[in-house]
């Protein structure tokens, strides 16, 4: 069988959005003629390196540095490592001491060990025809950029949001570093595949008259349904305590604010005390959450979960109801949360505090509820109907049909389109 090999810097252990996804496509990849070679970042000592999505396929994974010792790591700094951040703490102290690295040091440091890694993997496997990117970060799609173009290869980039953090808006210029590198990457004439149409138009907006509209395919994120996470819960709907997975987002402070202050209304004024109600936040955003409720009354409904991507699958599946707290972002405005689909594809109810775009509308298609970002009064309403949902045994999930359309196996064909329309660079 054909080889693609897949470039990215986030892979399990990491448990974002992005190594989610690229974890799905490479264990699916057999289904439209490709094996998957992977290039990835370091393991993380202490933190299963197993691969949950892939159960019973076996995937050849490669990492481009020895594993990273996170045991003197505090919570915060454990929890950002684990969502693709960097961690200033794992530089060497006098680099640290000496101001020597900067923001960035990481991908540098991916991209000089996996450029190595990916010629002596061409090398060892001639069978390789095609290249899988995946970004933001820059670093793995500007490789693959190179690397195409010196072995005459197949390449597709996977941009799964703005790779300019400034996000200015169409029109606008910039000169930065990453402002270069997008418009380079995105106008490079090599197909790309991206996650919503609402994101698609994005960059069809910022780059009006430069982007040909067929150069993008829409690939959604999926769930990898053959696991066993993605049985139907067992219904719980108005026994013992409600629980509530939170999938907490990297959220602004006055977002994060009004998020609490929702939720403390709701617990207020529907007098509802410790035990009948468990919080099970999960996130980048979580830290902050935490912090920021301070000994409030959320403080004892809190139950922080686990934080490999099996664990989160595992909390969210034993959840009455899910609920994503996203921020007023261009990038939440575009995409969709990963973890909402796979718990989409559990059946479990949804909702979601969060600007309007895909996710809002695909809350709204599985039947959900949804609040808008930084208002609190909706919130707390929200939560309070929910919780009068759940207590009556009328919430419900998505229908099958929905789910059926973000299983992976379904959602991988649509990644041949996007090999279709290639040429070899």
């Amino acid at each position: 069988m054909r080889k693609a090999l897949i470039l990215t810097r986030n892979f399990p252990p990491y448990v974002n959005g992005d190594a989610s996804r690229v974890l799905k496509i490479a264990a699916n990849l057999p289904g439209i003629g490709w094996e998957a070679v992977v290039v990835a970042p370091p393991v993380i000592a202490g933190f299963e390196a197993s691969l949950p999505a892939a159960a019973g396929r076996a995937l050849e994974v490669h990492r481009t540095g020895p594993g990273i010792d996170a045991s003197k790591l505090e919570a915060a700094e454990l929890n950002a490592l684990l969502h693709g951040r960097e961690v200033a703490a794992l530089r060497p102290i006098a680099a640290r001491l000496a101001g020597l690295f900067r923001d960035g040091h990481d991908g540098a440091e991916w991209q000089k060990e996996a450029a190595v890694l990916v010629e002596k993997l061409l090398a060892e496997h001639p069978e390789i025809d095609m290249l899988y990117a995946q970004g933001p970060p820059l670093e793995p799609l500007m490789l693959a950029l190179e690397t195409a173009g010196k072995h005459h290869l197949t390449v597709v980039l996977d941009i799964t949001a703005p790779l300019d953090p400034a996000m200015p808006g169409p029109g606008a210029s910039a000169s930065s570093h990453a402002a270069q590198a997008e418009e380079r990457i995105v106008l490079s004439g090599v197909p790309m595949t991206t996650t919503t149409r609402a994101l698609k138009e994005y960059f069809l907006k910022k780059y009006i008259g430069r982007l040909d509209h067929g150069s993008m395919t829409i690939v959604p994120p999926s769930f990898d349904a053959p696991r066993r996470a993605f049985r139907q819960p067992d219904s719980r709907e108005g026994e013992g305590a409600m629980r509530i997975a939170l999938l907490v987002d990297d959220l602004p402070k006055a977002d994060l604010k009004e998020a609490i202050a929702g939720l403390e209304a709701w617990v207020k004024t529907d007098g509802i005390k410790a035990g009948e109600v468990e919080l099970v936040p999960f996130g980048i955003g979580v830290d902050e959450l935490v912090r920021s409720t301070g000994k409030g009354i959320l403080k004892p409904m809190l139950a922080i979960s686990a934080g490999s991507i099996g664990d989160q699958l595992g909390q969210c599946r034993q959840s009455d109801l899910f609920c994503a707290l996203m921020g007023r972002t261009v990038p939440n405005a575009c995409t969709i949360p990963d973890r909402l689909v796979d718990v989409l594809g559990m059946g479990l109810p949804l909702c979601a505090v969060l600007p309007d775009g895909p996710a809002s509308k695909l809350v709204a298609e599985a039947g959900g509820a949804t609040a808008p970002a930084g208002d609190a009064a909706a919130i707390a309403e929200m939560f309070r109907n929910l919780r009068a949902a759940w207590r009556s045994r009328t919430l419900r999930g998505a229908p099958a049909e929905l789910a059926g359309r973000y299983a992976a196996g379904t959602v991988i064909h649509e990644l041949t389109r996007a090999i279709a329309t290639q040429h070899v660079c």
